[in-house]
């Protein structure tokens, strides 16, 4: 009597689709969170140590001789200022007390001693970047 005829569906949906685009968005803003490397392009000394924490201010030492202060392009000359400035409003807070130093591979002991001193002076906490092998 009634005959039904089955039509194939012309409509395509694009739900699923969209909760995949959206899940993989979200994983791929999450895992660049993880990876904070700084925009200056330094060779890290190898070590095999567990990853520590790294300090709220930077000092990085390009293989040209180039210094940086969070990332900004400083003199040499500048650094004991904003060392100085910078560790006087930390207060005792250890975390916040600490210079992360990143220096390329190729750069000399006194150079990194120096800013090592800097830092050891003001009663800074130090924590050296390095890569894994």
């Amino acid at each position: 009597m009634f005959r039904r005829r089955l039509q194939p569906l012309s409509e395509f949906s694009l739900a699923s689709i969209a909760d995949m685009v959206f899940l993989l968005l979200i994983y791929f803003l999450l895992a660049s969170s993880f990876v904070s490397q700084a925009g200056i392009e330094v060779q890290l000394p190898q070590s095999t140590s567990q990853q520590p924490t790294k300090g709220p201010n930077s000092i990085t030492i390009t293989a040209r001789g180039e210094w940086y202060w969070n990332n900004q392009r400083i003199s040499k000359e500048a650094l004991p200022g904003l060392v100085r400035k910078a560790l006087q409003g930390a207060g005792n807070d250890p975390s916040a007390r600490t210079i992360t130093v990143r220096a390329d591979q190729a750069v000399t002991v006194q150079e990194l001693a120096y800013a090592l001193s800097l830092i050891a002076e003001n009663r800074g906490h130090v924590v050296i970047a390095t890569r894994r092998p």
